[in-house]
C-alpha cells in the first residue's frame, strides 16, 4: 500500500509511505433532494481538508494535484465510513455518491474492490477528465461491472468549463449533475431549463441534479421540473459520522 491510514477521534490522516508526506481531513456529506417534498434521495460524500505536510490548505488546489493512489485510499475510507451508517442509508433507500476521476475507471481491480466492500448503494460521480474522454476497453469493462451490480454512474458538473462537452455522450449515465453556475445564470429561463432537461434525458436514465440551490425562490422555480437538487438551502455539508438522514 502506498498510503497508511491513521484514524484520529474526529479525522483521518493518510500518510505516504514513499515520501512521508501526509494529509489530514474529515468526511462530510450533503443531501440531494426532491425539490417539492425536500425528501432526501441521495447524499454526496465530500472531503474537508484540515492540513497537509506541504502546507497547502486550499482544498481545491490540493485535490486537483493528488495521485490516483491517494484517491483510491480516500475512496476506501469513504466506503468504510458509509458502511458504519448503512442502517440509516439502506432503510431509506438512499444512494451515496462518491467522486472518482474518469481515468480511475480503467482500474478494474479497484472498481471490483469498491463493489465488494460497499454495503450501501453507491453512485460513482465521474469528474476530472484531464482532457481525455477515451473509452478504453478497461473502462468499458468497469462500466459493465458497475451496472451489473446495481451501482450507478453519474456525470458531475456538466455545463461547467471543467467538463468536456462530449463527456455527456460517453455512456448512458444514471444521473447528470448540472454545475451551479447554470442556476445562477438561468433560473428564470424556464424554456432553457426545459430544453436542457430534454437534451440530457437522451443520455441519462434518471434525468438531472441541479447544484447550487441556495434560496426558496430558486427551489420554487426549479421544483416545476422533474429533477433533483443540491445546495445550501437544504443543508450545508455535515460530518458524515454525525449524519442524520
Amino acid at each position: 500500500m502506498f498510503y497508511t491510514k491513521i484514524k484520529n477521534k474526529n479525522s483521518f490522516i493518510l500518510k505516504n509511505n514513499t515520501n512521508n508526506s501526509s494529509a489530514e481531513f474529515y468526511l462530510v456529506a450533503q443531501p440531494i433532494v426532491q425539490p417539492k417534498s425536500r425528501n432526501v434521495i441521495a447524499i454526496e460524500v465530500l472531503t474537508n481538508l484540515i492540513s497537509s505536510s506541504n502546507g497547502t490548505i486550499h482544498a481545491e488546489d490540493f485535490f486537483s494535484d493528488i495521485s490516483n493512489e491517494f484517491i483510491k485510499s480516500l475512496i476506501m475510507i469513504q466506503i468504510e465510513e458509509l458502511n458504519n451508517i448503512k442502517v440509516a442509508i439502506n432503510s431509506k433507500n438512499i444512494v451515496a455518491s462518491i467522486n472518482i476521476p474518469f481515468d480511475l475507471l480503467s482500474d478494474i481491480e479497484f472498481i471490483r474492490l469498491i463493489i465488494n466492500k460497499s454495503q450501501v448503494k453507491v453512485a460513482l460521480e465521474v469528474t476530472n477528465f484531464k482532457n481525455s474522454t477515451l473509452m478504453t476497453d478497461n473502462i468499458k469493462k468497469s462500466v459493465s461491472i458497475i451496472k451489473e451490480h446495481g451501482f450507478e454512474l453519474w456525470l458531475d458538473d456538466f455545463t461547467s468549463e471543467d467538463i468536456p462537452s462530449n463527456a455527456l455522450y460517453l455512456l448512458k449515465w444514471d444521473r447528470v449533475k448540472i454545475d451551479k453556475t447554470f442556476i445562477y445564470r438561468h433560473i428564470n429561463n424556464h424554456s432553457l431549463i426545459s430544453d436542457l432537461l430534454n437534451y440530457v434525458s437522451n443520455f441519462s436514465f434518471n434525468s438531472i441534479v441541479f447544484e447550487g440551490i441556495e434560496s426558496d425562490y430558486q427551489n420554487d422555480q426549479i421544483s416545476k421540473f422533474n429533477c433533483l437538487c443540491q445546495g445550501y438551502l437544504y443543508s450545508r455539508p455535515l460530518r458524515l459520522s454525525h449524519m442524520v438522514l
